[in-house]
């Protein structure tokens, strides 16, 4: 089967990093007022909503869209390896190790030289979950 992307319809490092780095602020911002709204950051309910809303600020939209905010300003969006619309099971996947992985510098570098090393610039997340992130 032939690839439906070349390398040059590929994101770049710097375009990912870039919607993430949109992402990530507009994200905690968004989290931490809805924790706010729902109870003090150190009560239970205010910690599980900015939770929830920081992994399902990545999740959701790229299962519904195929693209965060973050993405959709850097003109980069995710698809399924062949090509498709990227499935809620595979934005669920890409994003777990989002979570595991954002909490450390030394991680988030790892995930830099998994896209640098990949063929087809694909961090693990994009590599467990089957997934591509394509120029728009």
């Amino acid at each position: 089967m032939s690839k439906p992307y070349t390398q040059s319809q590929l994101a770049s490092v710097t375009a990912r990093g870039g919607a993430w780095l949109v992402d990530i602020v507009a994200s905690l911002v968004v989290a931490a007022v809805v924790s706010g709204v729902a109870g003090v950051a150190a009560d239970p309910l205010g910690v599980l909503a900015f939770l929830l809303v920081s992994v399902g600020w990545y999740v959701v939209p790229e299962a519904v869209w195929g693209r965060t905010p973050g993405k959709w300003v850097a003109g980069i969006r995710v698809v399924e390896a062949d090509g498709g619309d990227v499935s809620a099971r595979a934005a669920v996947v890409r994003n777990a190790t989002k979570v595991i992985g954002g909490g450390s510098l030394l991680l988030i570098l790892a995930g830099v030289v998994f896209i640098a090393d990949s063929r087809d610039n694909q961090r693990l997340g994009d590599r467990f979950a089957d997934t591509l992130v394509v120029r728009v």
